[in-house]
């Protein structure tokens, strides 16, 4: 081999190897979000609520005593409410209002979205013609006029009789 050759090679090789061995030279890191007290209580307050549904359902099949069950209960209760007065000491109480309004919305919307007559989403549907103007779509519009099939809306035949839609 060249002399030539195995300085290149050499030469590569410490580029790779400071490259390689750089973050553990600098030492810094990326940082991580601090967690608040706040979401420190409410990791608590859902460990809490796990560990009571557990204890429910531990104590409903038959896996824990009453004698058993009704301290422990009491204990997760009271640790609980503790939870919730610290947490609305801290004002994070809103914070998990909001995120329970989101979830009742989200909810609500996915109910009064279904079609009761297929089972599929209709509520964006209905609400995207409204603002562009149009005629909602409605059950009877999503029929087939020769043999009353359900259709869906981006079917141009209908899958019983093949009439065009």
């Amino acid at each position: 081999m060249d002399f030539g050759s195995i300085l290149l090679g050499l030469a590569l090789l410490l580029l790779a190897g400071f490259i390689v061995a750089r973050p553990l030279i600098d030492g810094e890191r990326p940082h991580e979000a601090e967690a608040t007290p706040a979401d420190s209580l409410l990791a608590e307050r859902d460990n809490l609520l796990t560990a009571l549904r557990d204890l429910d359902f531990d104590h409903a099949t038959g896996k824990i005593a009453d004698e058993d069950y009704t301290p422990q209960r009491a204990q997760l209760v009271a640790r609980g409410v503790s939870v919730l007065k610290e947490l609305e000491a801290l004002g994070a109480e809103g914070r998990i209002a909001a995120e329970d309004e989101i979830e009742q919305a989200v909810a609500a919307r996915r109910r009064a979205g279904k079609d009761a007559a297929d089972g599929t989403e209709r509520g964006v549907e209905t609400e995207k013609a409204a603002r562009q103007g149009l005629k909602p779509i409605t059950t009877s519009d999503l029929k087939c006029p020769s043999c009353g099939a359900l259709a869906l809306p981006e079917d141009k035949f209908c899958a019983k009789c093949g009439t065009r839609l």
